[in-house]
């Protein structure tokens, strides 16, 4: 849901025309700092929020949400518009620190930083936790079907198999298909081989008469209405899909998948930085990260919170898949322009075929 790369277009302008007026965070007419918060949609309970400003009664809170990372930057780099805390995932962070775009946390003011150390020490982006802290995290697996599927799929060939031609969901996004292709052909999902991408484009091509459509929010309503067997899908979409339709389970197939990372991050542009630290740290709560968890269905970094999130949540498998099944898991890395033009290229192959 998170993960999509989409075009920046118009809409994503206007959404700058708002904030553009919001430059000064000196406080509004009742005093209070304003922390201008950059989320996507439906990504934290709407109590909490509410719940920071009662106990922190100095800042306010003002939240603005975008549907892709793509957007997520241009708004959050666009000059004249006031952003200070967003919510990347981890190769727009590695971008944004590319950049010299954030600001760097200090722990000693974070009385909740010691229940994320350790999950932030598995980062590879950053691993010290230096410049972003993780909120959510998740995998990219197969949701099916039980009763539309032979069996229980463990790999990635069941999205290629001639079995369930028109009853196969593709992601419309170029990591995220593209990186289907690039695990099943044992790469990794971050390669700069040509001759790779060839090879996973080809792979997609050959495959494109067994898919029903191609999407990505909806692709969730699709399986949980039964109109198809399978579909690569986030894990936090799968939980709740899952939830709707009980005939549905999540795998993460044995050739590895993508792990991913939204972490909260604080740019150095902000004048409200003290603010923002405690706003991120009052989201490090495991109380407060057991709520979002609960909410947003996707997992919680913190052992802590798990002990307070709903038990049947620690059995639902694309909530808390055991730690095995994520030794071949790989994050995505921030992709240069150049590079990033080669997996464009292969999935306009895929798109115009």
């Amino acid at each position: 849901m998170m993960k999509k790369i989409v075009l920046v277009i118009l809409a994503a302008l206007l959404l700058i025309i708002p904030l553009a007026g919001c430059t000064e965070n000196e406080g509004g007419a009742d005093g209070r700092k304003v922390v201008h918060f950059l989320n996507w949609g439906d990504y934290i309970d709407p109590q909490v929020i509410p719940m920071f400003e009662e106990e922190n009664p100095d800042i306010k809170i003002n939240m603005t949400t975008v549907p892709s990372n793509e957007e997520m930057y241009v708004i959050a780099t666009t000059e004249g518009t006031q952003i200070d805390v967003v919510v990347p995932s981890e190769y727009m962070i590695q971008r944004l620190m590319l950049e010299d775009r954030l600001a760097k946390l200090d722990h000693s003011k974070m009385e909740n930083y010691q229940y994320i150390e350790d999950f932030a020490s598995t980062c590879t982006y950053d691993p010290n936790g230096d410049y972003s802290l993780p909120y959510t995290w998740g995998t990219f697996g197969i949701l099916y079907n039980s009763k539309m599927v032979d069996g229980e799929p463990d790999s990635w060939d069941v999205l290629f198999d001639p079995k369930y031609e028109k009853q196969i969901l593709m992601y419309d996004s170029i990591r995220d298909s593209v990186g289907v292709a690039l695990i099943k052909l044992g790469y990794s999902i971050n390669t700069q081989n040509q001759q790779e991408l060839d090879e996973a484009a080809e792979l997609l091509v050959e495959q494109k008469p067994l898919v029903l459509a191609y999407g990505t929010d909806d692709l969730r309503m699709t399986m949980v209405s039964g109109s198809a067997a399978l579909a690569p899908m986030y894990a936090g979409d799968a939980a709740y899909s899952m939830i709707d339709n009980p005939d549905l389970e999540y795998v993460i197939p044995k050739e590895g998948a993508n792990i991913f990372v939204d972490g909260l991050c604080i740019l150095n542009t902000t004048d409200v930085y003290d603010e923002s630290l405690r706003f991120i740290d009052f989201m490090m709560r495991p109380d407060i990260a057991a709520i979002n968890a609960e909410y947003t269905g996707y997992s919680t970094p913190e052992d802590a919170a798990l002990e307070l999130v709903d038990p049947e949540m620690l059995d639902n498998y694309a909530f808390n898949p055991p730690k095995e099944d994520l030794e071949k898991c790989e994050y995505y890395e921030y992709l240069d322009k150049s590079i990033l033009r080669m997996y464009e290229d292969a999935w306009m192959k895929v798109k115009i075929a």
